[in-house]
């Protein structure tokens, strides 16, 4: 399996309309990638950073849903950071 870990810049006095872009735009357009696993969207407690962390099957299905974010425009609230690929090593 294969995470995509978004790293994103938000807008503290935004958590509304974040929380509304995250849960209504981010995973209904994640769960609907192929080889979609699984999807977790983090804010830190301060409310300026948030992580989206998406597993997918393969590689090649989580490079294809990185284009997304990675040509995403920022949002009057969020701006993407960062998009990275992880290959999973271990769990627990």
């Amino acid at each position: 399996m294969h995470t995509m870990i978004v790293t994103m810049t938000l807008d503290p006095t935004q958590r509304q309309e974040v929380d509304r872009h995250l849960r209504d735009d981010v995973v209904s357009w994640a769960t609907s990638r192929p080889g979609f696993v699984t999807g977790r969207w983090l804010r830190s407690e301060n409310g300026a950073a948030g992580i989206g962390v998406v597993t997918f099957t393969s590689a090649e299905a989580a490079a294809a849903a990185a284009a997304g974010p990675r040509s995403a425009k920022p949002g009057k609230a969020w701006t993407i950071a960062s998009v990275e690929l992880y290959e999973h090593v271990a769990e627990a």
